[in-house]
């Protein structure tokens, strides 16, 4: 037992060692930033470059600017089955395996979908999935190995019946699987089907916890083993040995290790409760990277669950609180300075004056609190604050410093100079106003002249301080109310003085010359800005100016004139605040918008900004400082860094590109029959007309600094112009229907722009646009000529047919009338003599009364005679009421007895032809008509009644209105039809089926002509069939007029 315990004191004391702090800043990505959950508990790359984490609630794909979250949809079978991810694998087949608390799933990429792998929804965890070079694919599943068999498409136990509890699996090159099982670590040869054990505990005490969570093959013959509480175990796979490191914490507590990845060939980063690792195999040496809760840089939280190495060399780091922590390869590695509350960090953030004094401390001047002194060696830094003894300084906002000597001379914010001893660390002079000759206590800058005289730059004048007596003086070539802001002497021994406000200022007191360049907009050789915040020269003697707003300068002193360089010429800012000079003869320039290192041979420049590691994208005035190993410092308004140009590596990684999503407002499009939605693999997508209005996504997956990556697109078919822009996203409005090309390039840190990648974007015309619209239009077009045509050719036949009836109407009208008027004539003729006949026939019916035979002839003659005077007169009344020259003359009449007397009259002819002839009348019904048309009115209807009967005539007088009164004439003789119910009213016209009647077709016209002539009318009754019924509607009351005098129609 002794001799066990000396063993492991001697394996602790010279196994390992802490290795030399490298400053190891960290990114975190958490809830905040789109993390679905903060405990992360696996992390991957798949082979297009996409980052992969497994969250306790959701698996989380990121592009380096938004992360896509996949969670399980009880309604979508086709969704990821459980939210808590435990790890992730991707075969040579580019499948993406995904190892859940329950079941293992496939993601689909065509269509961003998952399938169950059936019968792995085992009631267990899936801890672990590998492959081998084969390709054959292994799962660690709750306590089990499985083998994934391609055929059966399931997953298959490699041991069965085996009880072992298995922890941890791991496949080599040799493709042997390692795994420990019952406090041994087996080996197990699928090929050989050989089984071998070994005792990797034997070190440890009898009641420690022997439990391996994970291994990792390191492929030059040994595995590395994490323990729950034994920290690491290097095992030999040649010897079958082992031997112990990272046993215990620096709290004494012990390491317990959760996973292992490689950085290079002995350098690993081991993911523990107590933070990371960073183990070095063969040095033996270590860094233990944990939370610091005054560094914002540092880990977000210890307990690390995953780490994972990219293809840039960016390390990832999963923790159970506090999200994803990224430690990006450093190709720029700046170190950081910045307040906390750690007494070995700066005073104050905003950083103004630099240099350096003999000893090589470096000086560090704030404006907000006080100096701080730098030993680049330890990094240790001491602060100076004011605080009113004897030998502080005397106020926290510096603005200038000088070290001279074992003196540093610190120019104050309205406080004048203070002079400490850099030995002592207190200040022994102070000069103000009050004291000295000083004409301004606003210092801003102290420098040393080649004379060996110091120049103090005021907010208002220069002044030179002469050590032999001094004194401080005024400096005769420069007048006073400057508002100087740096001092400058080049090597020609030209004192150059940037103002705010009056230009650029210089003498040179030994050729005895001096001049101001301000600033002219008239000239573009002139100087930028007449805001000049500070001068620098070159090793090749070049004049540099850092102007506000105008740009950085170069000054040709042979031509006095000047070369700007700004925004315009692809400079991110106007704001120059400092400039240095490296060994390569680059410029390293501070600016409001990020670090400029600038090549002027070639006119080219290279940014650096927060996303590259700096504290911040703003600096400060004046702010920046060279040493003699080539270091270079710069100071900001968040703190400083400091940086060697040749420790910077070239960044060659070509960020692959991909589009990442297409959204038609604001809304993911749907996947359509035949066509795949993820964008990323389809070559082709097609939308619907009002789908017009859509934005795309791309990204290219570097995650250095993704925010630095530079995109230009075009839409060809739109506009074929390339658009260059920051953002990962375009937007397109209504475009109209037709197919474009949408083509995106991008170029990553190292400024090289990568091959382009398209889409085809199909926009379908809405279907009133479309060739089968087109095609019925034209149809339609066609069958409307056709019928507008057609329409006029009827219109015109029917002109053409109406033309011909008005003139066969009018010819019919002027045969009518020429009949009419021969009838009227005939009449005329007619009933002179049969006038003259039927007077003395009456005469000499009287006389042969007594002659039967002779009086029954007469009597012949007396009726063809009434006849024929009849009819003439109804002739002659007629060609009246159609000549408009009818006179009625309207009195009251009892119509009630007119229709009485009328129908007794009529009796005995009805009886004659043995007809029922009945009468309804009413009592006494007056009403005001012209007597004797009524009574032509009523005889005829009377008379056609009886003629055309068969049996039986009625006729009846109905209840009056308060207008009319109503005489209905029925009888039941041919039933006259629909068609010819208005005809019968036209003059001459008769039923064929009654032309065996007498008759001359002139009654019925005469008596509705004059029915309307008294403001009434006659017709056949519609709604009765089984008979024909007269209705004779005349008004009870006729206007006063009619009764005054005749009425002329």
């Amino acid at each position: 037992m002794r001799m066990r315990l000396l063993f492991l004191l001697g394996m602790m004391l010279c196994g390992i060692f802490k290795a030399s702090s490298q400053q190891y800043t960290f990114r975190h990505y958490q809830v905040e930033d789109g993390l679905s959950h903060n405990t992360v508990w696996c992390a991957y790359q798949d082979s297009k470059g996409f980052m992969w984490f497994g969250t306790k609630d959701g698996l989380n794909r990121f592009d380096g600017t938004s992360f896509k979250i996949f969670r399980n949809n009880a309604e979508d079978s086709t969704s990821i089955g459980n939210n808590f991810i435990r790890c992730l694998f991707e075969d040579n087949k580019k499948r993406l395996w995904i190892g859940t608390d329950n079941g293992i799933y496939l993601y689909q990429p065509e269509t961003e979908k998952f399938r169950l792998l059936p019968a792995s929804n085992i009631a267990a965890v899936i801890w672990s999935i590998k492959s081998d070079s084969k390709g054959n694919i292994w799962f660690l599943i709750g306590e089990r190995i499985y083998q994934y068999n391609e055929q059966l498409n399931r997953a298959i136990p490699v041991f069965s019946g085996s009880q072992e509890t298995i922890t941890s699996l791991c496949i080599d090159s040799g493709d042997q699987l390692w795994y420990t099982a019952n406090e041994l670590l087996k080996c197990y040869d699928p090929g050989k089907g050989t089984l071998t054990s070994f005792d990797i505990f034997s070190h440890s005490h009898p009641t420690e916890i022997k439990i391996i969570n994970t291994i990792l093959d390191c492929r030059n013959g040994k595995l590395l083993l994490g323990t729950t509480t034994q920290g690491i175990k290097i095992f030999d796979i040649t010897t079958g040995t082992y031997k112990d490191a990272l046993l215990s914490n620096s709290d004494k507590t012990p390491v317990y290790v959760r996973d292992f990845v490689q950085i290079n060939d002995n350098e690993y980063w081991v993911a523990a409760e107590s933070g990371i690792y960073v183990y070095d195999l063969d040095k033996n040496t270590y860094t233990n990277l944990k939370k610091d809760y005054n560094d914002p840089y540092s880990l977000s939280d210890n307990s690390i669950y995953t780490v994972c190495k990219d293809k840039e060399g960016g390390l990832w780091a999963g923790t159970f609180f506090g999200g994803i922590n990224y430690f990006p390869k450093q190709y720029a590695p700046f170190h950081k300075y910045f307040p906390n509350n750690n007494p070995r960090t700066l005073s104050g953030n905003a950083v103004r004056e630099i240099t350096q004094d003999k000893y090589g401390n470096l000086w560090i001047g704030t404006e907000d609190n006080g100096l701080n002194k730098l030993n680049p060696k330890t990094g240790n830094i001491t602060h100076y604050l004011p605080g009113g003894k004897p030998g502080d300084i005397s106020h926290s906002n510096v603005h200038g410093l000088l070290a001279k000597g074992n003196e540093l001379w610190i120019g104050l914010f309205h406080h004048g100079i203070d002079i400490m001893n850099i030995n002592t660390g207190k200040v022994i002079k102070k000069y103000t106003k009050a004291n000295c000759n000083l004409n301004y206590n606003f210092i801003l800058s102290i420098i040393r002249a080649q004379s060996g005289e110091i120049l103090i730059g005021s907010q208002a004048d220069l002044m030179q301080y002469d050590t032999a007596t001094e004194n401080f003086t005024n400096v005769k070539e420069v007048l006073e109310n400057y508002n100087i802001h740096n001092v400058m002497q080049s090597s020609d021994g030209t004192v150059w003085i940037a103002t705010h406000g009056q230009g650029l200022l210089h003498y040179n007191s030994a050729s005895a010359s001096r001049g101001q360049y301000r600033y002219d907009p008239l000239n573009r050789s002139s100087i930028g800005s007449n805001m000049v915040n500070s001068t620098f020269e070159d090793s090749k003697g070049v004049l540099w100016v850092a102007t506000e707003g105008g740009g950085i300068c170069r000054l040709d002193r042979k031509q006095n004139k000047f070369t700007r360089y700004t925004t315009k010429t692809g400079w991110p800012s106007d704001y120059i605040f400092k400039i240095l000079e490296d060994e390569q003869y680059k410029l390293w320039v501070s600016t409001s918008r990020g670090l400029v290192c600038f090549d002027p041979e070639k006119e080219t420049l290279q940014l650096f900004t927060q996303a590259h590691g700096l504290l911040n994208d703003q600096f400060n005035y004046n702010s920046g400082y060279k040493d003699k190993e080539g270091n270079m410092y710069f100071g900001s308004v968040r703190g400083m860094i400091s940086f060697n140009p040749r420790s910077f590596i070239r960044d060659t990684f070509t960020p692959p590109l991909y589009i990442t999503d297409f959204r038609i407002s604001s809304k993911e499009t749907p996947s359509k029959p035949g066509q795949t939605r993820f964008v990323m693999i389809t070559p082709e997508i097609e939308l619907a007309y009002n789908e017009a209005s859509f934005s795309i996504d791309f990204a290219a997956l570097s995650y250095t600094a993704p925010t630095m990556t530079q995109y230009a697109y075009t839409m060809e078919g739109l506009d074929n112009n390339w658009i260059n822009t920051k953002s990962n996203k375009a937007y397109f409005t209504d475009l109209s229907p037709g197919t474009y090309t949408f083509a995106v390039k991008a170029a990553g840190n190292n400024g090289k722009w990568g091959e382009p990648v398209a889409v085809t974007i199909k926009i379908s015309p809405p279907f009133w646009a479309s060739i089968w619209a087109y095609l019925f239009y034209t149809l339609t077009i066609a069958a409307i000529v056709y019928y507008i045509a057609r329409f006029y050719y009827k219109r015109i036949q029917e002109k053409k047919r109406i033309r011909l009836l008005q003139i066969e109407h009018e010819r019919n009208i002027e045969i009518y009338q020429a009949k009419m008027n021969f009838l009227t004539n005939i009449a005329h003729e007619i009933r002179s003599p049969l006038t003259l006949i039927k007077g003395p026939l009456e005469k000499v019916i009287k006389q042969a009364i007594h002659i039967p035979a002779i009086a029954k002839n007469l009597a012949r003659m007396e009726k063809s005679t009434n006849r024929l005077v009849n009819l003439t007169n109804q002739l002659l009344d007629f060609r009246k009421t159609e000549a408009k020259g009818f006179s009625l003359t309207f009195r009251k009449i009892d119509v009630s007895k007119l229709l009485e007397d009328i129908f007794f009259s009529f009796k005995p002819l009805a009886e004659q032809k043995h007809i029922s002839f009945s009468l309804q009348p009413l009592p006494a019904l007056h009403a005001y008509v012209d007597e004797e048309a009524l009574h032509k009115i009523l005889s005829n209807l009377f008379s056609n009644a009886i003629k055309y009967s068969q049996h039986s005539v009625k006729i009846r007088l109905q209840q009056p209105t308060t207008e009319y009164f109503i005489i209905e004439f029925s009888n039941d003789g041919y039933i006259i039809p629909a068609s010819k119910k208005e005809k019968i009213f036209e003059p001459f016209f008769r039923l064929s089926e009654n032309q065996h009647q007498e008759g001359t077709g002139i009654g019925l016209p005469l008596s509705r002509s004059l029915a309307e002539l008294h403001g009434g009318t006659l017709y056949i009754s519609e709604d009765v069939t089984s008979k024909n019924v007269f209705i004779l509607k005349i008004p009870l009351i006729i206007s006063t007029d009619n009764l005054i005098s005749s009425h002329e129609i």
